[in-house]
């Protein structure tokens, strides 16, 4: 079925259009342009979506969160990182059944659907049993959703597993799972932290993704506390110890690169690696403030020197630690945080926090972007709401105004998700009230009060 949206402000790669129209067909953008849609366009259209009051969009990419989490809100206030670990979420994620899996993480994905996300890399955390994970995946598949799932471990502390089952579980994935769903959902290598993981297990995994052309996606340099454990250990600073593992590379994601020193930041940028900002779990946590804007200041002297540059993504984290994930909220946090940080009313202009949010979450995640022939992953934000109006700068008014509850449709591979601020593809208010009472009783398996 070919769609047409019309009368729509598009934010295109280098401007801003006040009027245009996408034509969809064949689950890719057909046509894109200004003004009105030629008529033959129009005649082609099976059906029509009007776009007044509408600013279209790529899809946003959610470059790191934990779906599972979704059971989790709450837990995170008034704690440090290791603590909040330690007495609430392992216990948690411990005591999880698949069924409870199922339903957080298809709460989840409505969740960050409803945020703006199109695309969603999951660092899935319970890949206790074969059923743990394959629901993750089963879910984004009957959602529609555009998912790389990030299959997380650790083989040393506690619940540690052996490097070989490890092994042969991220085989079985990619297998069976990379590139399914007419290429929707992806597989990544998905080691927790350096210092729960071993050099050799690192080497091993990487390969193996490397061979399926997949990423590796790792919780880097989040607080002081785990940088000086790998220091202690290993005489490197965590990226240095990556860096001297062969481990970097444009394949490599480091997630919140809270503390990079200056020597990590040039090697990461050395080798076109992805830093994945999440700057409402980094500030509820207290864990710090990633330098981002010192490493969007560094990527764009990469581009002018023509070098493979360093890529600075956007993520929410899991809801256990930030507590939602409205992608819209990630951009406004994001430009806030680095403005009063570096006291520079220059940094984060709007468009380069779009850009996090689409172009380089689209690099990091190999998910399209708004140009003719790409898959069709797009939203239509609602501008007419008192909130935005009235709008004198469409890309200030998208970072510093727009809100997840401002998504009014959504569209995965050219099927409609949510229209007219609508989910199509789940009840969602049946979904909401089997997750309230699944929630309780996982707490008091758990033993948390």
């Amino acid at each position: 079925m070919a769609l047409l949206i019309r009368n729509a402000t598009l934010v295109l790669a280098d401007r801003v259009a006040p009027a245009g129209y996408v034509l969809i067909a064949n689950k890719r953008v057909a046509a894109i342009g200004e003004g009105a849609p030629p008529d033959a366009l129009v005649a082609s259209a099976q059906r029509i979506l009007d776009g007044t009051h509408r600013v279209l969009l790529a899809g946003l990419v959610n470059a790191h969160t934990h779906l599972e989490q979704t059971f989790m809100r709450g837990y995170s206030a008034g704690r440090a990182l290791l603590d909040w670990l330690k007495r609430y979420i392992w216990k948690l994620q411990g005591a999880m059944t698949p069924e409870d899996v199922r339903l957080a993480v298809t709460l989840g994905l409505v969740e960050a659907m409803r945020g703006g996300a199109t695309t969603i890399i999951d660092h899935h955390k319970v890949p206790f049993s074969k059923r743990h994970t394959d629901v993750v995946l089963e879910a984004a598949e009957r959602l529609g959703a555009r998912l790389v799932l990030a299959r997380a471990w650790a083989d040393r502390g506690a619940d540690a597993e052996s490097p070989d089952a490890i092994l042969a579980d991220l085989r079985r994935l990619f297998d069976e799972w990379h590139g399914a769903a007419e290429g929707r959902i992806r597989i990544a290598n998905g080691p927790l932290v350096p210092w729960r993981c071993s050099a050799e297990t690192l080497q091993r995994t990487t390969e193996l993704a490397r061979r399926y052309g997949a990423i590796t996606h790792c919780h880097m340099n989040e607080t002081r506390a785990e940088v000086a454990m790998t220091l202690e250990e290993t005489g490197l600073r965590p990226v240095e110890w990556f860096a001297a593992l062969g481990l970097l590379g444009a394949d490599f994601h480091a997630v919140h690169g809270v503390w990079l020193s200056d020597q990590e930041i040039a090697l990461l940028a050395q080798h076109g690696a992805t830093v994945t900002h999440c700057p409402a779990a980094n500030m509820i946590l207290a864990s710090g403030v990633a330098p981002i804007w010192k490493l969007l200041t560094m990527k764009c002297a990469q581009e002018r020197l023509g070098q493979p540059t360093l890529n600075v993504a956007l993520g929410t984290d899991g809801p256990a630690s930030n507590d939602g994930q409205d992608m819209l909220e990630m951009m406004r946090l994001a430009a806030y945080l680095q403005r009063v940080t570096t006291l520079d009313e220059r940094a984060m202009p709007p468009r380069q926090v779009i850009e996090m949010a689409t172009v380089a979450g689209a690099r990091a995640a190999a998910s399209p972007l708004l140009r003719p022939g790409d898959p069709a992953d797009l939203i239509l934000l609602d501008f007419d709401a008192a909130h935005i109006q009235p709008v004198n700068d469409v890309l200030a008014a998208i970072v510093y105004n727009a809100r997840g509850s401002d998504v009014d449709t959504l569209i995965v591979d050219g099927r409609l998700l949510i229209q007219g601020k609508r989910v199509l593809v789940v009840d969602e208010p049946a979904l909401i009230a089997e997750c309230r009472d699944r929630a309780r009783h996982l707490a008091r398996r758990a033993g948390i009060e």
